[in-house]
């Protein structure tokens, strides 16, 4: 299992109940109450809580732009909380798999910490590193790093840190075959971890499970993995419980017994099916909340300047509406995902299942990246809805103050409210936000896309390129660009003019390979 599996095993159930426990509310107002009072420790605790809570729900965006905002409000003394800052958005990328950006965060935090003598920050700073040049092919920096911080961990007596670190060595041992040194250092994670009543004890069973596979002990897999299935369903860990049906479903083919190899590999599946359909309703729960709230506020603000139109309760009507199409969308493809898997699954004979294996590993992949990919579309989306609320109560505003003044050439204020509104629809600030968004989830896509160009593209159709990447239909694509549906199909036939593609192939498909 890889290094970083002990954060990302959290359970997605568990960290949206903090939604409905409504405790992004109470975060809410612990923010409004310090901005007030202009107190720069209330102010720094309450963003830190906002983006402890956005990065338990996945929602990286949001987490990172609060972890900025408390970073900025820091102290120049509060040398921890920088570091801590840095560490936790180097995390962030790491979840993101953009370990780059993520070593600029970690380094800087090492340097925070090393300059104020702040051990545990370091020693996870090293920690996070090792990881990240474990994920970059570089095994042998990476024991370097984590041995580093099991030192400093070892001199602050700090139990968990070394059980953690214990875990990353493993897992470098395990990558490197020296299945004997993984082994140790996996069951000194899980003795610590048994000892205290951690919940992490289920993914140090799973590695120590891994480590007897791969050494072709089987019984002694069975029984690891058995061990950890037992844990799991005792916590209600939905992830850990999908592992442990994975990782029977091998263990049991190895052991050429195909028929509990296909029964464990089709409970894994159904698991993996649910968690999808899990992961989007959750994602779209979170993000409807956080809807919610900034429409309450803005609500508010109507009503205190006592300007409440019918045009927010269309805008209200419509955005729910998208959120119910959304929805049903989403439910229809899950069933029709699901119907197309139990057909392939017939279809095959028992000699083709160690290869169905394997495609269900990368179609794995494939949906977790499509999560990635909608998650941070839709936070573009909820940022552009809400600019354009924010000019729509500006309009608003304006047309409230023309009709209570009865001296006045109407016309000429009305002309020059439309030139102020076509002044805002020109602007390009949501246009550099989403390339900001896109080129942190697709950091190679325009690089290769100049790469192979045959002539310079135009910036718009650079932005066609972006959106044909986001696999949007014209229809969306025409909404998103203020042009026709005729328009786009034009723009996407003098796009295939500048581009080494062959005639049959779909231009989707083209950008969705770059």
């Amino acid at each position: 299992m890889a290094p970083y599996a002990l954060i990302q095993a959290q359970s997605i159930d568990k960290s949206f109940q903090h939604f409905s426990d409504s405790l992004f509310y109470v975060y809410k107002l612990e923010l409004d109450t310090a901005l007030k009072q202009s107190d720069r420790n209330k102010i720094v605790e309450a963003y830190l809580n906002r983006a402890s809570l956005y990065k338990q729900s996945q929602i990286y965006t949001e987490a990172v732009e609060n972890y900025s905002l408390a970073y900025r409000y820091s102290s120049k003394t509060a040398y921890k909380t920088k570091s801590c800052i840095k560490n936790n958005l180097g995390e962030i990328y790491i979840l993101l798999n953009n370990y780059t950006k993520a070593l600029q965060y970690l380094k800087e935090a090492f340097e925070i910490a090393s300059e104020n003598n702040l051990s545990i920050e370091k020693a996870k700073s090293l920690r996070l590193i090792g990881t990240c040049k474990e994920k970059l092919g570089e095994p042998h920096v990476a024991l370097t790093y984590q041995n580093r911080s099991y030192a400093i961990y070892n001199e602050q007596n700090d139990l968990y840190g070394q059980a953690i670190v214990n875990e990353n060595l493993g897992s470098i041992y395990e990558d490197l075959k020296m299945y004997d040194k993984a082994y140790s250092h996996f069951e000194k994670a899980f003795v610590y971890f048994k000892n205290t009543n951690d919940e992490s004890q289920i993914n140090a069973l799973n590695n120590l499970a891994d480590i007897y596979r791969k050494t072709q002990d089987y019984t002694n897999a069975l029984i690891k993995t058995t061990a950890a299935l037992n844990l799991a369903q005792q916590y209600g860990n939905s992830h850990q419980i999908q592992s442990a049906y994975k990782d029977l479903s091998k263990t049991y083919i190895l052991k050429n017994d195909f028929e509990k190899g296909y029964h464990y590999l089709s409970k894994y599946q159904k698991r993996v099916e649910q968690q999808f359909y899990s992961q989007n309703f959750n994602q779209l729960n979170a993000l409807q909340t956080i809807f919610d709230t900034k429409e309450k506020q803005a609500q508010i603000n109507l009503l205190e300047a006592k300007n409440k139109t019918a045009k927010a309760n269309l805008v209200i009507l419509i955005l729910l509406t998208l959120v119910a199409v959304v929805s049903c969308v989403l439910v229809l493809y899950i069933q029709k995902r699901r119907r197309s898997l139990i057909a392939k699954i017939h279809a095959y004979k028992q000699r083709a299942l160690e290869a169905e294996i394997e495609h269900k590993v990368a179609q794995e992949q494939y949906l977790q990246n499509e999560i990635q990919l909608k998650t941070a579309t839709l936070s573009k989306y909820s940022l552009s809805i809400s600019q354009k609320n924010k000019l729509i109560e500006e309009v608003s505003g304006t047309l409230q103050k023309l009709s209570s003044r009865k001296r006045m050439d109407l016309p000429v204020k009305l002309e020059a409210l439309s030139k102020e509104l076509d002044l805002h629809l020109a602007e390009d600030n949501e246009w550099n936000q989403f390339m900001v968004l896109f080129e942190e989830i697709h950091p190679h896509f325009t690089k290769n896309l100049s790469e192979v160009t045959l002539h310079k593209l135009t910036a718009t159709e650079l932005r066609l390129c972006l959106l044909l990447r986001l696999n949007l239909s014209s229809k969306e694509i025409a909404s998103i660009l203020r042009i026709t549906a005729d328009s786009v199909r034009v723009a996407r036939y003098r796009l295939r003019r500048k581009l080494p593609i062959e005639t049959q192939e779909e231009l989707v498909n083209f950008m969705l390979r770059l």
